[in-house]
């Protein structure tokens, strides 16, 4: 995972295809994306206020 004020990317580094979302310090929520092994998804960053990204999170892989 690498982040900036604009962009967060998140690199899958496994052998198989992961749903991945990032969390933020403030609360808010951004939809899961899909990464196929050895792929880089984007996010938004932290913005230019008194945000932080806290990691990346596994989805659920269950169908909604």
């Amino acid at each position: 995972m690498s982040t900036s004020w604009r962009y967060t990317f998140v690199t899958n580094g496994c052998t198989s295809t992961q749903r991945v979302t990032v969390e933020y310090r403030d609360g808010p929520t951004v939809p899961c994306r899909e990464a196929e092994p050895g792929a880089t998804v984007t996010f938004p960053g932290y913005g230019t206020g008194d945000n932080e990204v806290l990691g990346a999170a596994l989805c659920s892989t269950a169908s909604p």
